[in-house]
């Protein structure tokens, strides 16, 4: 597929114009499509691959069973994603997994329950990093995230 003058995509078949291209059929360019056709604005959508969905990637394990291989969690506190997941019929299930998690450090396995694993010589290098990402987040405007400066 190649652009032409004039906003118009060109592929062997046929010729299309639109206001605007979108390039990617990932979430985000799925959405910016669906908000710009909302403004009524006329869009065309291109994506490399033979599927919508980005990152949103799904493998079927066999007898009905399915694990997502892609862009997997939304957290908590992602409320602007769950809401248009919710908004687009996609079904969310909780990922957590109840039991035992295991933490290998210098070739050793630990077995520990929670979110933390419970070797004492990581703590501090964990919350160094916890402050450092929380510094850097302090400096984006929620508002206006693509003027944020980066590092």
């Amino acid at each position: 597929m190649s652009s032409t003058q004039n906003g118009d995509i060109a592929t062997a078949h046929h010729a299309r114009r639109a206001d605007v291209v979108v390039i990617g059929a990932g979430l985000a360019g799925l959405t910016a499509a669906r908000e710009l056709v909302a403004a009524g604005k006329s869009v065309a959508v291109l994506e490399a691959r033979d599927w919508v969905g980005g990152r949103l990637l799904n493998h079927h394990l066999g007898d009905g069973q399915v694990t997502e291989i892609g862009g997997q969690f939304v957290g908590p506190t992602q409320d602007h994603i769950l809401a248009l997941a919710k908004e687009a019929g996609v079904a969310t299930y909780q990922a957590a997994v109840p039991g035992e998690t295991v933490y290998v450090n210098d070739g050793k396995a630990k077995r520990f329950t929670g979110h933390t694993p419970s070797d004492l010589f990581a703590l501090p290098d964990m919350g160094i990093a916890l402050a450092r990402i929380c510094q850097a987040a302090a400096k984006v405007d929620p508002a206006a995230p693509w003027q944020a400066r980066r590092p």
